[in-house]
């Protein structure tokens, strides 16, 4: 890095320069994207009041409260800076999610640089075309969309953020043995675990990296190794900080409610879909078509997937011992990386998500990088082959990211995309009813919560809404029946009953049946008796009858 002159400070502006320009041709449409409010951003932000005042109380929140069975303060930061600075203007939210995104691609960029300079201990055109081509693939690949388009997602762009100074700091820290360096790639690794847990396994990456392209151990140094009780040493504060956050995540996870049981999904299912993940996300990151939201769990699982894991790793193996050591070191830091996502403790009801696959999928980019530069310098039709098809493929990339980003568009656009991915996953139907339901499309709506509601049928959660439309259509017998009908079927869910008996009392309130509108009120104040709308409904009946009566 040192021999850099000011010709190749030139260069590396000019990419930096590129690199913007495509990220923003590729994202420029997601700036005109509205919240998708019903998928976690309307808690997150919009019906979040913690972020809403940047003050010290607000501060203390953020740092001592679980939130959507999540804690990750840095994140509800970066929300409360956006609040103070864009209020509920999505554009300006969007805004600072593509610049980080946009940091990150920089960062990117420079990591390989540095690494590939401190391995050739040299610097040239090569190195900044390798580095320049995997950040730009980085920066503009469709399957980043949702970790930089969903609002709710900053945590990944934030996350990875600081995992990428991190890793600079650390690979600074080994060429010049600095503590300031070690303290730095310290201090932003916690940083990088306050916007996201997901970087527990960072710790695990630097054990990788010591191992290569660092050559840190006697595994693949040529020269003389570092004393292991050295990089043992070096790691215990890493891992201290990695134990605190995986133990209040998985606090944070069960008392919200979010880790699915052994019984709702067996050791064997997890097992498979983790392996079926495992090769599903390569299989989009070659092949980026065909993106969704949701990924529902297939009906079905095979051992192919787990076949095709062991041929990879047996393939890594052999070019280990080929001397050809980066192939093993992506597989592991992919599979590390990916551990903590890979549902084994599973987290939520998707079978997989792109947005898992943020930092996963650097190595990948960084090999392609190299890969592209070699052939760049290799004879003049190879090298005329590669330009236009790495030029090629930038544009489809490119292409792809904006159509993906107008998935986000809003929520209607956004949960009849999802439908249509995943027809018989009956959540999705039931969000893509409330879309409709907010925008005022009634009969719409009715037609997604039936759909929701043939799927699974007791889920009280389809015939409280499907009620509510029924409602706003002025059609309370239906909507009366349908909540009768809940109430023998008694549905066991994580909700309190008090609301449906609040909407039968109020329907009899508007059919002029008291008594029985008085009866479901007076359950749903035994049942709860904060329920402000009952307790003022209740209210009124006795003086709507004494007029009546003289009448």
């Amino acid at each position: 890095m040192k021999n850099i002159n000011k010709f190749f400070l030139i260069k590396i502006i000019l990419i930096i320069f590129c690199l913007a320009l495509a990220i923003f041709t590729a994202y420029h449409n997601a700036l005109n994207n509205a919240f998708v409010a019903s998928w976690d951003t309307g808690y997150y932000v919009i019906g979040n009041p913690n972020i809403k005042a940047f003050n010290w109380e607000n501060i203390q929140w953020m740092f001592t409260h679980f939130y959507m069975a999540n804690w990750h303060p840095l994140t509800w930061l970066s929300h409360a800076l956006d609040y103070a600075w864009f209020g509920l203007e999505p554009w300006g939210h969007h805004l600072v999610s593509l610049i980080i995104h946009g940091f990150n691609t920089v960062l990117l960029f420079v990591l390989v640089i540095v690494l590939m300079s401190s391995a050739n201990k040299s610097f040239n055109n090569q190195t900044l075309l390798a580095a320049g081509c995997a950040a730009i693939l980085f920066g503009i690949h469709p399957q980043h969309v949702e970790s930089v388009v969903w609002i709710a997602e900053r945590k990944d762009v934030l996350s990875l953020f600081f995992i990428l100074l991190a890793l600079l700091s650390y690979v600074f820290y080994n060429t010049s043995r600095h503590l300031s360096w070690y303290l730095s790639a310290l201090f932003c690794f916690v940083l990088a675990l306050l916007a996201k847990p997901m970087a527990v396994t960072f710790p695990v990456i630097l054990i990788l990296m010591d191992v290569y392209p660092l050559n840190r151990t006697v595994l693949t140094a040529s020269a003389q190794p570092d004393k292991l009780s050295l990089l043992i040493i070096e790691k215990i504060p890493f891992f201290i900080f990695t134990l605190f956050s995986i133990i209040i995540t998985l606090v944070a996870q069960e008392q919200g409610g979010a880790l699915a049981s052994i019984q709702g999904l067996s050791i064997e299912m997890r097992l498979l879909n983790a392996f079926n993940s495992l090769i599903f996300y390569i299989t989009k990151f070659i092949f980026p078509l065909g993106l969704s939201p949701y990924y529902p769990f297939p009906s079905t699982l095979d051992l192919i997937p787990v076949i095709t894991c062991f041929f990879i790793t047996f393939l890594c193996g052999y070019s280990w011992y080929k001397k050809k050591y980066y192939w093993l070191i992506t597989w592991l830091f992919y599979l590390v990386t990916l551990s903590p996502v890979i549902g084994i403790i599973q987290v939520g009801g998707q079978a997989a998500a792109d947005r898992y696959v943020y930092l996963p999928t650097i190595p990948f980019y960084i090999l392609l990088g190299i890969g592209i530069a070699k052939l760049l310098y290799a004879g003049k039709l190879l090298k005329l082959g590669t330009l236009i098809s790495f030029l090629l493929l930038s544009v489809v990339l490119v292409q792809l990211t904006q159509k993906q980003s107008l998935v986000w568009k809003n929520d209607v656009i956004f949960w009849n995309y999802t439908v249509a991915y995943t027809p018989t996953t009956p959540s999705v139907q039931f969000y893509l009813g409330n879309a409709y339901l907010k925008e005022g499309k009634y009969e719409k709506a009715i037609v997604h919560y039936h759909l929701a509601l043939s799927l699974e049928p007791r889920n009280k959660w389809w015939y409280e809404n499907l009620s509510i439309a029924y409602i706003k259509l002025n059609r309370l017998e239906e909507a009366l029946a349908l909540l009768k009908q809940l109430i023998e079927l008694k549905t066991e869910v994580d909700y309190s009953w008090d609301n449906i008996y609040y909407m039968i009392g109020w329907i009899y309130f508007k059919q002029g049946l008291l008594e029985p509108a008085q009866d479901s009120l007076t359950k749903a104040l035994e049942i709860n008796p904060e329920n402000k709308g009952a307790r003022e409904l209740l209210v009124k009946i006795p003086l709507t009858g004494s007029k009546a009566t003289r009448k």
